[in-house]
């Protein structure tokens, strides 16, 4: 598994250098090949080989805990409803869920980088491939679809975009936040930047402070969600499921420095990408949701990180106009996935060889 996702992440990131030169039907060949290669890789993994995939094992055939049980969307009950009726594997389940997200995926990035294709694929196979086709299944679905609630968002077809995330809500009950764009404008004033700038330092003390504000949501908004993960908390199941905390995790404190980069050139990026102030401030959610939800649940904040921090790869793509000549922005950023891609490769799955 890892030798493929090497060979794939190299071959994408290569491509990605030669993608003004290719002929527009070459590249959407290219491209899809690359997603019937992302499918299969996802697809075919073995149980046990990444994060979470033992316990979606144990949930398709009905072995499960309360916690677990509880956590069940409608979606996932149907897929595996179905694949058990028809007496398939675990695999069933992993390709069905990788067809339906990678092709979600593959489908806005393309919209929202159609001048990088490439580019923007290595950035997303550089982490959230692995993050979300392999161990957030369900997750990566509704990121996937949160993906296109901000592309139709930011073109104001309002409707679409509602329509994406509660669509979303069906394959995780954690996409319902994505309602939170709605709350966002797409530009960012003088006033809004210093509360950006601002975030992630208190956040940070908010973080190493354990501050629990989960208790200001009332129970009605809240509902099973909370019991569920105050229960994982309290069953000290927390730092198994947590994966790495932010203090120690690179591929967060990449993030911070782009987030500081993309306030700081905004409007020159914007000019280029009408995306970047709305990815901006869904970072910020994201980081907010990461330090101030820890003393709740650090599942939950690492969660929703992930969750918000798919407009990541908006900024990440978008910081290519930030240089001149673009070649020297696309190999910076290149060189930036490829640190993103070997610590992902050393969370996810070299840990996890010897299972």
């Amino acid at each position: 598994m890892v030798i493929s996702l090497v060979l794939l992440f190299i071959t994408c990131l290569v491509s990605s250098f030669f993608e003004e030169r290719f002929l527009q039907k070459d590249k959407i060949i290219l491209y899809v090949l690359y997603g019937i290669a992302m499918v299969l890789i996802a697809g075919l993994r073995e149980p046990g080989s990444t994060p979470d995939s033992n316990e979606y094992e144990m949930m398709l055939q009905g072995n499960t805990n309360d916690i677990l049980e509880e956590a069940r969307e409608p979606s996932f009950s149907l897929i595996c409803s179905i694949i058990n009726s028809l007496s398939l594997g675990v695999n069933a389940l992993f390709l069905t869920y990788a067809a339906i997200s990678i092709s979600i995926h593959l489908s806005i990035l393309w919209k929202l980088s159609k001048e990088f294709p490439f580019t923007i694929l290595t950035v997303y196979i550089s982490y959230y491939f692995m993050m979300h086709e392999m161990v957030q299944i369900r997750a990566g679905v509704a990121a996937g679809l949160f993906l296109w609630a901000i592309y139709y968002y930011a073109n104001q077809k309002k409707m679409a975009s509602l329509s994406c995330i509660l669509i979303g809500i069906l394959f995780h009950y954690s996409a319902a936040v994505g309602l939170f764009i709605f709350l966002l404008n797409d530009n960012i004033s003088n006033w809004q930047k210093y509360i950006l700038y601002l975030i992630v330092p208190i956040g940070i003390i908010a973080y190493f402070a354990n501050i629990d504000i989960s208790y200001i949501v009332p129970d009605e908004f809240g509902g099973d969600r909370l019991t569920i993960y105050r229960k994982m908390r309290d069953m000290g199941n927390e730092d198994e499921m947590a994966g790495i905390r932010f203090e120690r995790n690179p591929i967060i404190w990449l993030n911070i420095i782009l987030y500081y980069a993309c306030i700081f050139f905004r409007e020159h990026l914007t000019k280029h990408c009408k995306y970047v102030p709305i990815a901006i401030k869904l970072q910020a959610i994201g980081f907010c949701c990461l330090f101030f939800l820890k003393g709740f649940s650090m599942v939950v904040g690492n969660r929703l990180n992930d969750y918000f921090s798919i407009a990541s790869i908006i900024l990440w793509t978008a910081s290519v106009y930030a240089f001149y000549p673009q070649i020297m922005g696309k190999a910076i950023s290149n060189f930036v996935s490829s640190t993103r891609f070997v610590a992902s490769v050393l969370i996810y799955a070299l840990s996890l060889l010897s299972l």
